[in-house]
């Protein structure tokens, strides 16, 4: 946990489930700051403007690009070569970890996931 007065990490949640924003940012409050996005085109507006240290991503967004070929145009981003991006998603097989690894995501999580998951795996992406 961040002492008082640290800058804490900043992470970008990309998420078209408003409920899973909230979920999100209360496992996080105090520990990290939180942005979301809730489409592809929003995602990269964003991270054209900011610069986040962690990216959280549904895999199976409804609107525009979907995670996967989003974590593609991600790293084409100046500065986001190497950021860690963590795919959040329901596809839960082992098949379905290893095809969203392959690609251009760093971590995996699979829904539903519990506070003490979320924590672990980004202390395991964020780099010391």
């Amino acid at each position: 946990m961040q002492k008082k007065g640290e800058d804490l990490s900043s992470v970008l949640y990309i998420e078209d489930d408003s409920i899973n924003w909230e979920i999100v940012s209360l496992f996080l409050k105090g520990q990290y700051r939180v942005d979301t996005a809730s489409d592809s085109s929003e995602a990269l507006n964003k991270i054209n403007v900011n610069k986040y240290d962690i990216i959280l991503l549904d895999i199976s967004l409804k609107k525009g690009t979907d995670g996967l070929e989003l974590a593609k145009e991600i790293r084409k981003v100046k500065n986001y070569k190497h950021t860690p991006i963590i795919a959040v998603t329901a596809h839960a097989t082992r098949e379905d970890e290893q095809r969203i690894l392959g690609g251009a995501c760093s971590h995996y999580i699979s829904k539903p996931f519990t506070k003490k998951i979320l924590i672990e795996t980004l202390k395991k992406a964020l780099p010391k």
